[in-house]
């Protein structure tokens, strides 16, 4: 992206000087001869920095200095005073009362202009970064927002102290009742027996005590939304903010309508064993260097073809590695698979030394294929 760079004086030969000091491929230089041209160019253009003249007839450099301070479009762009006027310190003074950044005297030093001219062009590229990251990071949050009220789950979000800091139109509609952000608490909501009798207290529930420890937690028996027959069974799941091993900030509480579908302990336990094997399974497997019998990463997901990894360092792509990984349970007698696989990419994720790599076996033998096609229908 070219920055502008808007510069003022009514001699063309100083304009024709400047540029020749200043041009670059990642500049655009701009030029007016007058400082009524000079306003009407910062507020038709976007400048990053304005190189002008005091001396110049109709309207001086201070006078445009000083008008570019009241508009709301153009205060914030810097302005470099350079001229021939005298360096008595009441001038100097003058210069920076109208809103100067600096001050340079003809005839200007080329190496001085250019690096005065450099630190404030990185000023304002570092300015527009933070503009574009806060523009996006507010597009995230609204389609983030979009989607949660898209959802047909209630999805509810706490502090650490269990108040309600965020809940969807679904959560509203399954609890019954208009939720107050910020004022409201969890445990008012939803710990609760069929006939009304508080189950929880939220400081004593096992959701604090397994979210403190960065662990997702599941509803046992469903949770009730109002009292005796008309009561809406709740299944609720509660994930952390925070991942193991920091501090304890909140949970986001996930709402499904179970009414007339409740079961009891065992048959839920039963069902999460049966929803969750693939996520079992990729904790437990851990893919070594055959080697050097280091760790090289945990699997997370695997086909025929080939499989992802989850690492804790990088790997170069097209690196080609004899890997091996221990099996969750005996496959037509192996314990162990042996394979040789190559890096096809590998990526850094939002934590810092976390990555994702994806690899593609290497002439896969027939008997392998056998094991991990059975892998894949058994987990």
């Amino acid at each position: 992206m070219k920055q502008n760079i808007l510069i003022v004086d009514d001699h063309r030969e100083n304009l024709v000087a400047l540029e020749a000091i200043l041009e670059a491929e990642d500049r655009n230089l701009i030029t007016a001869t007058s400082g009524n041209e000079a306003l009407d160019l910062a507020l038709k253009q976007d400048v990053a920095l304005i190189l002008l003249d005091v001396q110049m007839p109709e309207m001086d450099g201070f006078e445009v200095a000083e008008l570019l301070r009241k508009n709301r479009r153009t205060r914030g762009i810097p302005v470099i005073f350079v001229t021939a006027i005298s360096k008595e310190e009441k001038y100097v003074s003058r210069g920076y009362e109208c809103g100067a950044v600096d001050y340079l005297f003809k005839p200007v030093d080329p190496q001085v202009l250019e690096a005065k001219v450099r630190v404030f062009l990185e000023l304002d590229m570092e300015k527009r970064k933070l503009q574009q990251a806060v523009v996006q990071m507010k597009r995230l949050k609204d389609e983030n927002e979009r989607l949660l009220q898209a959802l047909g789950e209630g999805v509810i979000g706490t502090d650490s102290d269990g108040r309600v800091t965020f809940c969807n139109d679904a959560a509203r509609t399954l609890v019954g009742r208009d939720i107050r952000l910020d004022q409201d608490h969890a445990d008012e909501l939803l710990f609760r027996e069929r006939d009304g009798s508080m189950r929880w207290a939220w400081a004593d529930s096992p959701i604090h005590e397994r979210a403190r420890q960065g662990e997702v937690w599941r509803s046992g028996a469903p949770f009730f939304m109002a009292e005796g027959d008309s009561a809406r069974a709740l299944e609720v799941t509660a994930n952390p903010v925070n991942d193991p091993g920091e501090a304890f900030s909140g949970v986001v509480l996930v709402l499904r309508d179970v009414t007339g579908r409740e079961t009891d302990p065992e048959e839920l336990q039963a069902r999460e064993a049966r929803r969750y094997p693939r996520k079992k399974m990729s904790r437990e497997m851990v893919v070594f260097n055959r080697e050097t019998g280091g760790n090289v990463g945990r699997l997370l997901n695997i086909s025929v073809d080939g499989f992802k990894l989850f690492l804790r360092s990088p790997l170069e792509e097209r690196q080609d590695l004899a890997l091996g990984m221990v099996l969750p349970e005996p496959i037509e007698g192996i314990n162990t698979l042996s394979f040789d696989a190559r890096t096809i990419w590998c990526e850094e994720q939002e934590r810092p030394g976390e990555y994702h790599a994806g690899f593609q076996f290497m002439e896969l033998s027939e008997a392998n294929r056998s094991i991990i096609e059975a892998l894949i229908e058994r987990f």
